[in-house]
């Protein structure tokens, strides 16, 4: 059965993985895994054991499917990993704007508090326990 070898070699190295350990966790021989990367060629059982190990749709490696199963963090383009860093730095200084305007807020208030009880100790200082 023809397979997709590329796709295998990529989704392979997309988790760090060599030819070796993917032969371990899929249960074939090394040189099986070699013969699928280099060839394309794969019995339904192996073709059904790599998928397993890769955690794909069999039909992923046939080709049938476009759909990548992962996407390695090295296609994400520096424009868009840029965007993204941009996004996440403008939520958190959203997040310590926030933080900023509830602690004037909740501090100013105590501040007032306080100040409302020492103004009644000074006018009243039995009703303060003094």
């Amino acid at each position: 059965m023809k397979i997709d070898a590329r796709r295998i070699r990529a989704l392979r190295k997309a988790r760090g993985w060599s030819q070796e350990h993917l032969a371990t966790v899929a249960g074939l021989s090394p040189r099986t895994v070699q013969r699928l990367e280099a060839e394309g060629k794969a019995s339904h059982e192996s073709r059904m054991a790599v998928a397993a190990a890769l955690d794909i749709d069999p039909k992923q490696l046939a080709g049938i499917e476009t759909v990548p199963a992962s996407v390695p963090a090295s296609a994400v383009s520096p424009v868009d990993r840029a965007k993204m860093i941009l996004w996440i730095v403008s939520l958190m200084l959203a997040a310590i704007m926030f933080q900023l305007v509830a602690g004037f807020i909740l501090g100013g208030d105590a501040a007032l508090r306080d100040n409302r009880i020492n103004e009644t100790c000074k006018n009243t200082p039995a009703e303060c326990g003094r």
